[in-house]
């Protein structure tokens, strides 16, 4: 009995650690080899595609943020808005300025003889880009495969401080 309810425990932690994330970016995108702008997949950067949403998690579901005009919407799991508030035109402008795709950038891939151990780092917020979704900080192996974030060591943690600035105080963002 013992035997098998080691064996059991074992295939758990094997498939606990297996990666199961998926993704709806490009091949380009996620083979991105340089810590340069995520391209589209045309391999052509272009300030017109437009990030449509930026969705922060919260305990209660997802702060969906409208980057044009500051309103956030708190939904939940069942896809119904909670509650409502709005930024301030001054952080508008702060988020606005994070948001562009050339500020997206990801981490040289490993050289291939490289043993990367089998962990997931979750993301701290999802970028909308049409129907694509791309989850910022997010990490598929201890080598960083799949990173995507702000470019740039100061103003990713200048936006993920902007980040938990909305997830602090939305309650309280009175929409004018």
């Amino acid at each position: 009995m013992k035997k098998g309810g080691l064996i059991v425990l074992a295939g758990c932690l094997i498939l606990g650690f297996q990666n199961c994330s998926q993704s709806n970016l490009s091949a380009t995108e996620l083979s991105a080899p340089s810590t340069h702008a995520v391209l589209p997949a045309d391999g052509k950067a272009d300030e017109s595609i437009a990030i449509s949403s930026l969705e922060i998690p919260v305990a209660q579901g997802v702060l969906s943020v409208d980057p044009k005009t500051g309103r956030i919407q708190l939904i939940d799991r069942n896809l119904s808005v909670l509650e409502e508030s709005c930024l301030q035109p001054s952080e508008v402008a702060e988020l606005q300025s994070y948001l562009k795709t050339s500020n997206i950038c990801g981490k040289p891939a490993p050289e291939e003889d490289v043993m990367c151990a089998q962990s997931y780092n979750a993301g701290y917020a999802t970028l909308i880009l049409g129907e694509q979704k791309l989850n910022l900080g997010e990490s598929y192996d201890s080598c960083g495969r799949g990173y995507k974030d702000i470019c740039g060591e100061q103003a990713s943690q200048s936006f993920r401080g902007l980040v938990a600035y909305i997830q602090k105080n939305y309650h309280g963002m009175i929409c004018e």
